[in-house]
């Protein structure tokens, strides 16, 4: 399965979601989402590279946690990845298979996210932590599909929203976080 997305820098989520309302799209309720991601040691996040990427997503929904453990490989750019993911009862337990393959810890981020549906595409509406907020756009597809065709149809979306190309981020927020850091420390 391929995931094509894009997202864009917002500000605030209850925006958005003031907008979903009065269109009358549902929205859903939060949902915490600690996503722990796992790189090769020595390859950067950044750019267009297709290496894969292993992750860990632990989501807390009304007081109950599932673990989710995906495996990422960009296609054309970090927003066009073949994945693959599948609930797992043993978060450490994975996590330690990841190390044994040969995985780093990459980034260690903590969201809220809100989602709401137009027609197959699917929308994410996000509070990082130390980000800030964000909306992704996003459609699973078959691996062959037209990606620039797709592309057009989610800025559609996005523009029925008011979220304009201007405000458009091409980095994951792991890539984000660690630029983020290594600014900090750079300083």
């Amino acid at each position: 399965m391929r995931e094509i997305e894009i997202k864009a820098s917002i500000s605030s989520v209850e925006s958005i979601i003031a907008i979903f309302t009065s269109q009358g799209v549902a929205v859903s309720d939060p949902v915490t989402q600690r996503d722990r991601v796992y790189g090769q040691i020595g390859i950067d996040g950044a750019g267009e590279n297709t290496a894969p990427w292993l992750r860990i997503r632990s989501e807390t929904k009304q007081g109950s946690t599932k673990h989710i453990f995906t495996l990422k490989r960009s296609i054309t750019n970090q927003m066009d990845s073949i994945e693959h993911e599948t609930e797992v009862a043993d978060e450490i337990g994975i996590e330690h298979i990841i190390e044994q393959l040969g995985f780093e810890i990459y980034s260690d981020l903590t969201k809220t996210r809100q989602k709401a549906n137009v027609g197959e595409i699917e929308i994410c509406i996000d509070a990082v932590n130390e980000l800030g907020a964000f909306i992704e756009a996003e459609k699973l597809t078959a691996d062959e599909v037209d990606y620039d065709a797709v592309i057009r149809e989610l800025w559609r979306v996005f523009e029925s929203l008011g979220v304009n190309h201007e405000n458009e981020v091409v980095d994951g927020y792991d890539v984000l976080m660690n630029k983020k850091l290594a600014t900090v420390i750079d300083k």
